[in-house]
């Protein structure tokens, strides 16, 4: 009995030291070190908007916790952040720029994020920014393209989003380096992308399409009806979800129903925990994908990424 509640505390303590950063609208930043209690550590607005605020992805490297975002429509609230912290707490913003910052991915040594203009901008330290390459996007005004989702493996970062004055168009851009581009703008639409097992899988309204090097994708037939809006890697399997649907794969081509039911959309996991959110702010934690736990009430300012310091 004593061994065991000794074993116990041990597992305790080393869960107790591990550190979860928590980005979404009003520029919010959250800590938490259990991934069920967290604590505002910073926040621009309590009443949050797809405005220059909105901090939309987040990752941990070269020491620190970066996010990024911004946005809006106005040329008063278009602005660009990028934010950095050693710790989660104590926040410093590295760069603006005059437009939007997402997604943000980090590799290793390289960090890469989509920047204005159909441009990449990479830093390999998190603080000191450096602009990279721009996509040729014939036929697609300067000004109408977004980025939406991005991932990295088999050596290179992909990035994914819409482009087009009515968003038409629905593009993959993919890199080594930051510094020259691949692009093609002729993909289904999109909503979430992840990397396992070898492949990039990427997953929309009634579409799930596959690819190993970022350029060339297969698209897989799906129901028209099946509206998966996001996908995450555990370590072992894809899960991706929308509504209450959510599927399981280990080989991102065939797909089987999972058991995981979340009472939102899955932001985080390791396979074993699991952390959700769902508007406005309201944030969920299970040690096994079906029990969940409601983090306590906090004002309503929506969540957009959780990353967790290795």
């Amino acid at each position: 009995m004593r061994l065991a509640l000794l074993v116990s505390l041990a597992a305790l303590q080393t869960f107790a030291v591990e550190t979860w950063v928590a980005a979404g609208y009003g520029g919010r930043r959250m800590i938490s070190h259990d991934g069920l209690k967290w604590e505002i550590t910073e926040e621009w607005g309590v009443d949050g908007k797809d405005d220059s605020n909105n901090l939309i992805s987040a990752a941990y490297g070269a020491g620190k916790f970066v996010v990024v975002g911004g946005g809006g429509w106005s040329r008063d609230t278009q602005a660009g952040h990028i934010l950095t912290s050693p710790d989660g707490v104590k926040w410093t913003e590295v760069k603006k720029l005059p437009f939007r910052v997402s997604p943000l991915v980090y590799a290793g040594k390289r960090f890469i994020a989509g920047g204005p203009d159909r441009t990449l901008w990479f830093s390999d330290d998190g603080t000191n920014w450096t602009q990279g390459g721009q996509a040729k996007a014939e036929g697609i005004p300067s000004w109408a393209l977004w980025f939406r989702q991005g991932a990295y493996g088999n050596g290179v970062y992909v990035f994914m989003g819409e482009a087009g004055a009515k968003k038409e168009f629905f593009w993959c851009m993919r890199t080594t380096d930051g510094t020259k581009v691949d692009f093609r703008a002729d993909l289904p639409q999109l909503r979430s992308l992840a990397f396992g097992n070898k492949l990039f899988v990427a997953v929309g309204n009634g579409a799930i399409v596959t690819s190993v090097d970022g350029k060339d994708w297969l698209k897989q037939e799906r129901p028209v009806d099946e509206k998966l809006d996001w996908i995450q890697w555990t370590g072992k399997q894809f899960l991706a979800g929308g509504g209450k649907v959510t599927l399981t794969s280990t080989d991102g081509k065939t797909w089987q129903p999972s058991t995981i039911r979340a009472p939102g959309r899955i932001v985080w996991t390791d396979g074993q925990r699991f952390i959700a959110s769902s508007w406005p702010g309201k944030m969920f934690f299970s040690a096994d994908g079906k029990t969940w736990q409601q983090s306590a009430a906090m004002t309503p300012n929506g969540i957009n990424a959780v990353v967790k310091a290795p």
